[in-house]
């Protein structure tokens, strides 16, 4: 067995679950492109959002804006999540639907963190009105990323936009708000996908060291075989 091999592996396990962690930046939909936000319904009627805007962790939304930034930023040591919302006005009744949000090919995506971000659509409880405050809604920014899942895809890299099919909560959620006449609106989240917690590296080490038992026995057979 290659001893030097386990001794390494061991080394990185003990890094892996004693190095505090680091605060990395990761990002999309900087720089939003305006109109470039829509709802498809039923395979292939389109609806453009009315409304897009984000509210950041300190529950701060400026109404003038309609820049969806969302992630998460790092500035004098402080990090800032910020989670966006898309309003429409639907149509129904439907039985599919999909979200399609515009991104800055350029400078719309960032990620620091080396590993695939995921981006979750969630329903949104909040009013039109609680939507439009200025400043202080930290109760909004939390239910833009919590509640019921409508959706979710995985982003490894720039594009010039994201499309997320909307699963049976979010068609039934549109469907509500077409039948109760009102808008529907959805939250969005994004967040970088989970490391490896400390079991899963035992598990990967006793995975090498079972191949390194594997290997020496292999050794074994292999010089009685030619002796």
């Amino acid at each position: 067995m290659n001893y030097r091999f386990l001794s390494g592996a061991a080394m990185l396990l003990a890094v892996a679950c004693t190095s505090p962690a680091i605060a990395a930046d990761f990002y999309l939909f900087n720089d939003s492109p305006t109109g470039s936000t829509k709802l498809t319904v039923n395979g292939g009627t389109s609806i453009a959002a009315f409304q897009t805007g984000w509210f950041d962790s300190n529950g701060s939304h400026y109404n003038a804006w309609t820049n969806y930034f969302t992630g998460s930023l790092t500035n004098w040591g402080t990090t800032t999540e910020y989670r966006s919302f898309f309003s429409f006005f639907p149509i129904g009744p439907v039985t599919s639907a999909s979200l399609t949000i515009g991104n800055a090919l350029a400078t719309g995506y960032g990620n620091d963190m080396g590993r695939p971000l995921e981006l979750t659509l969630y329903d949104v409880t909040s009013s039109i009105v609680g939507l439009q405050q200025y400043n202080g809604a930290k109760g909004i920014f939390d239910d833009l990323g919590s509640g019921i899942v409508l959706g979710k895809i995985t982003v490894n890299g720039a594009a010039a936009g994201y499309t997320i099919d909307l699963n049976q909560a979010g068609v039934d959620a549109i469907n509500a708000a077409y039948y109760g006449v009102g808008p529907f609106t959805v939250g969005a989240r994004l967040t970088a996908s989970a490391v490896p917690e400390p079991a899963a590296w035992t598990l990967m080490l006793g995975g090498f060291g079972l191949m390194g038992g594997a290997l020496r026995a292999r050794r074994r057979r292999t010089t009685v075989r030619y002796a």
